[in-house]
């Protein structure tokens, strides 16, 4: 009997969190859309996303264009 003492308010206390993470998750809209991305996966996207970092030279376009002075 002592120990429900105990369990029952760590049970309460864990819930609790719980309830307080999942309000704030519906706050922030995460459970707006729950159908649309299970069918994401089946459309292609027409161009492929383009990184904005410049892309690397590689060995051969190095050697051509030789040593650059801009930093």
């Amino acid at each position: 009997m002592e120990a429900l003492y105990l369990t029952i308010p760590m049970a309460m206390c864990i819930a609790g969190f719980f309830l307080y993470v999942f309000v704030l998750a519906f706050r922030k809209g995460q459970f707006e859309d729950i159908e649309s991305p299970k069918y994401r996966m089946f459309f292609e996207e027409e161009y492929p996303v383009q990184s904005k970092e410049k892309p690397s030279l590689t060995k051969a376009e190095d050697k051509k264009n030789g040593p650059t002075d801009k930093p």
